[in-house]
């Protein structure tokens, strides 16, 4: 047979415990608020197109060395490309960049960001790192046909 198991009534005395003396409704805190950084990166895509088409995807940089250095070394390459194949404005064939602007969510690691002394290191939000952001933006920024 299984004893069911009581709380004593204010007043009461209880071995181990002492006297109730009152019984009080607690409200629970509200959860901590979550801290989310919203970070804005820059790339770069060199693509090689026939008619729109996209051939061959000839390489992609980051901003690694800093703000937009992806897209200043991306058309240093994407005209050496060109060049050393001879392509120009009447070419079928046609050398691009790509710039891709693109925002996402991160927390902070609290380890030093090894390249930015100083700062905290930061890591994409494994789920909803886009939520609420705008889509990539991608604009032609250099083509083998402009002058």
């Amino acid at each position: 047979m299984e004893i069911e198991l009581k709380v004593p009534n204010v007043g009461e005395f209880i071995r181990h415990a002492g006297t109730l003396i009152a019984i009080e409704e607690v409200k629970p805190p509200p959860p901590p608020i979550s801290r989310e950084y919203i970070f804005q990166e820059v790339e770069a895509r060199i693509e090689l197109r026939l008619k729109d088409e996209v051939i061959k995807r000839i390489g992609d940089l980051n901003d690694f060395y800093g703000l937009e250095t992806s897209i200043k070394t991306a058309i240093k390459e994407a005209k050496e490309y060109a060049v050393d194949r001879e392509l120009g404005e009447n070419s079928d064939l046609e050398v691009i960049v790509i710039s891709i602007t693109r925002q996402y969510r991160a927390k902070p690691t609290w380890q030093e960001n090894i390249f930015t002394k100083g700062y905290t290191e930061f890591e994409h939000l494994m789920t909803h790192s886009t939520r609420g952001l705008p889509s990539p933006d991608e604009r032609v920024v250099w083509s083998s046909k402009s002058k």
